[in-house]
């Protein structure tokens, strides 16, 4: 089950790795019925990429993959 803190802590993780390689992010964190649970917009991160990371977060839940995988997986 997602909890608000299971989402803050999946949101601090992803600000992190942003950081680490310099790319500001739109973070979006749903619960299993894709329900948005959390976002962040990260100062610089696209304003167009808002709707691409709610819509990428309910993509891997609904194929139960991680967004990591899902973007391994269409990204070639």
């Amino acid at each position: 089950m997602m909890t608000m803190e299971k989402a803050q802590r999946i949101i601090e993780e992803r600000i992190v790795k942003a950081k680490q390689i310099g790319q500001p992010m739109n973070i979006a964190v749903v619960d299993t019925g894709a329900n948005l649970t959390a976002f962040v917009r990260m100062d610089g991160a696209w304003l167009a990429s808002i709707d691409i990371a709610i819509n990428k977060a309910c993509t891997a839940n609904a194929f139960d993959i991680s967004t990591r995988e899902h973007g391994r997986n269409t990204c070639h």
